[in-house]
């Protein structure tokens, strides 16, 4: 039997790295090749890697049309992981000429319907593009990473990427997954026939935010209790405005996920996601207390994305 051949953008993200080093160990069925820009080349996650039997494309998503034509050639299964602000088009249209065998557009998000946020939109309309070329596709969701729903600790500066703050739903319950989980399902969903053309949901279960930040509190020793409770008609008006974008995804994420309830296994199935776990029910579960260990253990630093302090410390807070 062939091996599958696989080449993934954005293989150095947290998720691209799981999944790539899965697939790596697997070298018995998969061929990896990641495609990176040249001025990664000396990344030290680039280097693990391609140390560990990944072969190296240099070039980018946005080169022109023939050139990423002729990274794909051969190429069995095409996983993006660039953010969802990136236009993928130009990359799944050269997998159509490549005649790439399925694609995984850059999803991994929650579950919702149309019309909940700006940013899931932009997803469903890769998902539409890709259907309108006739591209054979696996869509997965992996409902909330863990670590998104874990409180930052008083020391850390409050900002949009470590909110002191809650939503005021706390016991809506809410798909979730860790990195480790999603890194050893992907390679299962992309060689499986029974997920082509369709929605996958790889996940590890579900959980509450009250949950999750009792069990932060035992791990850190802190009271979080003092932390914002955000009224839902700030969550509304956070979601309305245009002058902030990173506020309006985050308030548009919080409100599907804890005011809505749309990120739920049975919501999910519903609309006729396969569920990853009654796929492959021997995958193991986390330890969500050690997960949470080892976040905070991690240093748990806000990402630098680059933007300005007056749109980062745009946070949700009690008028003074």
């Amino acid at each position: 039997m062939s091996k599958l051949h696989v080449l993934i953008v954005g293989a150095a993200g947290k998720t691209g790295r799981a999944i790539s080093s899965v697939i790596l160990q697997e070298s018995n069925k998969f061929l990896l090749t990641i495609l990176v820009r040249e001025g990664s080349l000396r990344k030290p996650i680039v280097k693990e890697l391609t140390d560990a039997g990944a072969e190296v494309c240099i070039g980018d998503i946005s080169d022109d049309a023939e050139e990423l034509q002729s990274y794909l050639e051969g190429v069995d299964v095409l996983i993006s992981l660039v953010p969802v602000m990136v236009d993928q088009k130009p990359l799944f249209l050269a997998a159509k000429k490549a005649g790439v065998r399925r694609v995984v557009p850059s999803d991994f998000g929650s579950t919702a319907p149309k019309g909940v946020s700006a940013m899931h939109d932009a997803k469903f309309e890769i998902r539409d593009y890709i259907q309108e070329l006739g591209l054979a596709y696996t869509f997965i969701e992996v409902g909330t990473w863990l670590y998104v729903m874990l409180p930052p600790l008083h020391s850390a500066k409050d900002t949009l990427l470590t909110l002191k703050s809650h939503p005021a739903y706390t016991r809506q319950r809410t798909i979730y997954s860790t990195i480790a989980t999603i890194g050893k399902m992907v390679p299962l969903i992309i060689a499986d026939p029974r997920t082509l053309n369709r929605t996958v949901v790889a996940h590890d279960g579900e959980i509450t935010l009250e949950e999750t930040w009792k069990i932060a509190e035992k791990v850190t020793g802190e009271d979080f209790s003092d932390y914002y409770e955000i009224p839902d008609e700030e969550l509304e008006k956070a979601s309305q405005q245009t002058q902030n974008m990173l506020k309006r995804f985050i308030a548009d994420f919080m409100r599907s996920l804890y005011v809505r309830g749309d990120n739920t296994l049975e919501k999910a199935a519903a609309m006729g996601h396969l569920d990853a776990r009654k796929l492959y029910d021997y995958v193991p579960f986390p330890d969500v207390e050690e997960e949470v260990k080892q976040y905070y253990a991690s240093g748990v630093v806000s990402l630098d994305i680059g933007l300005p302090d007056g749109i980062m410390m745009d946070v949700f807070k009690k008028a003074e």
